[in-house]
């Protein structure tokens, strides 16, 4: 009986042996894969946060050599906005580097803490880097140009030399302007074409020196683009004579159309004119047409005249005529419209007021039926004698009212 005690002691020994070990065991394997995976995974952002940092201290680090690259080709003044720029781009990165600091040393961080400073880290990471490529960029497109400055001297050269054979054919146009129109109609593009010598003269000279520089340690970018602007500079005046001239010539073409097309207004204006509707509107349509054919006899006379200022007095005398004209018109409509419902107007008035004076006369009434009797008489004999239409038809209407006033009282 011992000896099976004995023995069935060690087996569960055995067994519990065997289990610590396999659980030992799980439990090494599992702290070790945790600890592997903690050590793998930093905090949230903070490998992107790393990433850019080491871009933007590459792109610095860069941007320092291509400064030393533009200032020996460029000079002091024009590379100091590039030197401004990496000063602004460093400041950022030392400020980044502090974060990165914190995130690294032995003292405890909180989660936040750390999250915030890697979102600063990336912010001014990728600023500093932006802020570097950005004007980096911007020197190397400098010496493409330097490279590029023998296609564009010729280019320029072409240019210049279309813009003086323009130059000849404005001349022209402000001389054939001048003879046609007086001083003041082309005072606006009267200094063009000094301007525009001497914008082809500053051309010339830009690119001369540009040519001369080529051969030499220096920048022709500053000449070339001097020859670009004085270039453009004389297309513009030139453009401004062409401008002018169109424009002219339109406001002459709008004076022709116009003589063309009052001749029909006039025709169909001096009818109503010679039977108004009444005295007014007859005196406001003579007025409009005979102003209107002032400005006519005006743009037709002899000598230099200014066509845009003569179309926009023939427009203004045009439309005061069109408004006399419309005016009397509706008068007219008016006044025929108030002469058809006259007649009318006048039988149904006298009809009503027989009719109440009869009932009145056999049935008697009452003061006010008598009064608004009296009144609508009154408003009758207005109308039969009223010379203006429309005042006779309201003087009319107002007859109606009062025999309908009267009648009703007389009745009730």
């Amino acid at each position: 009986m011992t000896a099976d005690v004995a023995t069935l002691i060690g087996l569960v020994g055995g067994v519990l042996l065997v289990a610590f070990a396999v659980l030992t065991v799980v439990g090494v394997v599992l702290i070790s894969r945790r600890a592997r995976r903690d050590a793998l995974t930093p905090p949230p952002g903070r490998t992107d946060a790393g990433v850019a940092l080491v871009r933007a201290d590459t792109a610095v680090r860069e941007g320092e050599d291509e400064l030393g690259y533009a200032l020996a080709q460029f000079g002091e003044d024009r590379t100091s906005d590039f030197r401004a720029a990496l000063v602004a781009a460093r400041a950022d990165l030392d400020k980044a580097f502090r974060y990165q600091q914190r995130l690294e040393d032995a003292e405890p961080d909180t989660d936040r803490q750390r999250r915030e400073w890697t979102r600063e880290i990336q912010a001014l990471a990728t600023r500093a880097e932006k802020t570097v490529q950005d004007e980096s960029e911007r020197y190397r497109s400098l010496r493409r140009a330097e490279a590029d400055a023998p296609e564009t001297i010729a280019l320029l050269r072409r240019n210049l030399g279309a813009a003086r054979e323009r130059r000849a054919g404005s001349a022209t146009t402000v001389a054939e302007l001048s003879r046609a129109y007086p001083e003041d109609t082309i005072a606006v593009i009267a200094g063009n074409l000094a301007a525009a010598d001497a914008a082809l003269d500053r051309a010339d000279v830009a690119i001369t020196a540009a040519e001369a520089g080529i051969s030499q340690v220096s920048s022709v970018t500053p000449r070339l683009e001097e020859a670009e602007d004085a270039i453009r500079e004389c297309a513009q005046l030139l453009d401004a004579i062409d401008r002018r001239r169109d424009e002219l010539a339109k406001a002459v073409a709008g004076i022709q159309a116009i003589e063309a097309e009052e001749k029909g207004s006039l025709a169909d204006a001096r009818a109503l004119r010679d039977d108004p509707p009444d005295p007014d509107s007859g005196a406001a349509v003579n007025d409009a047409i005979a102003a209107l054919e002032g400005e006519l006899q005006a743009v037709t006379a002899k000598g230099k005249r200014d066509p845009v200022a003569d179309l926009d007095r023939l427009v203004d005398a045009s439309d005061k005529l069109d408004i006399a004209v419309a005016a009397a018109r509706n008068q007219q409509r008016r006044l025929e419209g108030a002469r058809s419902a006259l007649a009318g107007a006048l039988v149904s008035a006298r009809t009503q007021l027989a009719a109440v004076s009869d009932y009145i006369g056999s049935h008697g009434g009452s003061a006010g039926a008598r009064t608004r009797l009296a009144q609508g008489e009154r408003e009758l004999l207005l109308a039969e004698n009223e010379a203006d239409p429309v005042a006779a038809l309201d003087a009319a209407r107002r007859a109606q009212t009062h025999a309908r006033d009267a009648d009703a009282l007389a009745r009730y």
